[in-house]
């Protein structure tokens, strides 16, 4: 398919070939949502093709990461909590918890009669031994095992009850507790973890060949049921197809040879709905995660270690054309940044102080004020994902505009984590995924004790910290929310990172795929939607 651009979106191409200063803003174009159908009974029955952009590095989720947007093994998994739609902690395995007033204490009744996939019941002790198999460095994954940092012991109260001890006051365990990135596998199937994993989710896995193949069938005895008391999920099975290329994905669904794609290119999802409305159906991801500009902090031209190091930052940030970025890399599609959460997340707070706004002359200004007009800078992005690379090149563009020298070069993701080890990096394009709870990113992103901030821009800011710990015991979810403002507001005015756009995504299926609708960040296999309702008419 020939690549089309909307007559208002400005090309990559355009801006890098022009020398202006001034970029247009470009108005959102609007993608059309899901096509409605006529109401019927569900049926049961069928095999989904699920073609996606990534496949998982194993097959034991507790030593990968089991991506939930799109890889189709995540499908084979459940955890203590679900999400709902919103992305909101929901009963899974539990059907219900309760915080002591001191939030040092969690306590949660199990669903009784709840299955793993070979049969064994998910109870008390199953839970526990999860959990301690997570929390243990040797066989763990980080990212999996950083979720339960905070617990310090968990404890078998009675069958169906499991009560998690903390160490430090927390009202955000329960995010930490979802399928994603802690789902449950059978105490009794670790042996075979690597070759045939037995979880607890809406299927069961079959067969997995890496970029290859991935196929699961419907668990039996999966607990959910539909409104009527039917028993989820509909589908026979799921066939998995990973395609690592955009236009391959989107080829095989024009094709037939897939019933359903993760996402396409910007390109093609500015216009999908225009050419291919009346053969396929729609549905749009608005808060997939955000992308950024992360500064290296601890040494280099933007470092906090020299004078002149915020006046860089804040140079580099008035050269920065959100609207171009918006126009050229997006093509129009999701919104741009003020803070980390989009306005389409719960967790979007109003009243964040704005970052630099786009002033190319005070750009100029600050340089020369620095004396560092002409200074070099090293900016890198991930190879994997074109927008990242894409992004770097715009900012390569207009940081050079106004006077710095920058080189632009895009690596592997090995590459990339050795150079941010070495603090091999002066600024980088790069993205986060989307987190449940605020503090899933600022205790990471943000927080100065956190192993992925000293790999990342290396913010320290004790009153951010002080107000990172304080949301972190703070049930109330309205002040919580005043405290991520001014934490985001701190990030706008030192920094660290420049907000730079809200990913989305636009799934693509074919028409006679009905009760399928992904949570707002993407997962495939939701409370009470996704791939769990799902049916092929």
């Amino acid at each position: 398919m020939a690549r089309e651009i909307q007559d208002h979106a400005l090309s990559r191409r355009a801006f890098l070939a022009s020398t202006g200063g001034t970029m247009a803003s470009v108005a959102a174009h609007g993608i059309v949502g899901a096509a409605g159908a006529q109401q019927q009974r569900p049926k049961r029955g069928g095999v989904l093709r699920f073609a996606t952009r990534g496949d998982a590095k194993g097959l034991d989720p507790h030593r990968n990461i089991i991506y939930l947007v799109s890889q189709p093994l995540a499908a084979t998994t459940q955890g203590l909590l679900d999400l709902n739609l919103k992305c909101e902690p929901s009963p899974g395995i539990a059907t219900e918890w309760k915080a002591s007033k001191d939030l040092l204490t969690y306590t949660f009744k199990l669903r009784q009669g709840a299955q793993f996939h070979n049969g064994r019941e998910v109870d008390a002790a199953a839970v526990k031994w999860n959990f301690d198999r997570i929390q243990n460095p040797k066989t763990s994954h980080p990212f999996t095992r950083s979720a339960l940092n905070n617990l310090k012991s968990t404890e078998a109260v009675d069958k169906y009850t499991v009560r998690c001890h903390l160490q430090q006051p927390s009202a955000i365990f329960p995010s930490n507790v979802v399928y994603y990135p802690c789902n449950l596998i059978a105490p009794d199937s670790v042996e075979q973890a690597d070759r045939h994993p037995i979880g607890c989710g809406p299927f069961k896995f079959v067969e997995w060949k890496r970029f290859e193949i991935t196929e699961l069938a419907r668990f039996e005895n999966y607990y959910e049921t539909d409104a009527e008391g039917n028993s989820l999920p509909y589908l026979d099975g799921i066939i998995g197809r990973p395609k690592k290329e955009d236009r391959v994905r989107l080829t095989a669904l024009r094709t037939g040879e897939v019933d359903l794609i993760d996402n396409m290119a910007y390109s093609d999802a500015s216009t999908f709905a225009k050419s291919y409305g009346d053969k396929f159906q729609t549905w749009n991801v608005p808060t997939l995660g955000t992308s950024f500009v992360r500064f290296n902090l601890d040494k280099g031209p933007f470092s906090d270690q020299t004078p002149e190091g915020k006046m860089l930052r804040q140079a580099a940030a008035h050269a920065v054309d959100h609207d171009a970025v918006r126009a050229a890399v997006f093509y129009g599609r999701g919104q741009t940044a003020t803070g980390y959460y989009s306005p389409d997340s719960p967790w979007y707070a109003e009243g964040t102080r704005p970052y630099p706004a786009f002033d190319p002359e005070k750009a100029k200004f600050l340089l020369r004020k620095a004396k560092a007009v002409g200074i070099a800078i090293d900016l890198q992005s991930l190879i994997t994902y074109p927008y990242q690379k894409q992004t770097g090149e715009l900012l390569q563009a207009m940081w050079s505009e106004v006077g710095f020298k920058v080189s632009h070069n895009s690596y592997d993701s090995a590459i990339l984590r050795k150079k941010r080890r070495a603090r091999d990096f002066h600024a980088a394009s790069a993205a986060a995924s989307y987190r449940f709870d605020p503090d899933g990113w600022f205790s990471r992103a943000v927080l100065s004790t956190s192993p992925s901030n000293k790999q990342g821009s290396g913010f320290n800011h004790p009153k951010a910290d002080k107000l990172i710990l304080e949301a972190r015991k703070t049930p109330d979810r309205n002040k919580r929310l005043v405290l991520y403002a001014e934490i985001d507001s701190i990030v706008n005015e030192e920094l660290p990172m420049l907000y730079l756009h809200h990913l989305t995504l636009l799934e693509a299926g074919i028409s006679n795929l009905r009760g399928y609708q992904p949570a707002i960040s993407g997962p495939f296999s939701t409370q009470g939607a996704g791939i769990r309702t799902a049916w092929l008419a």
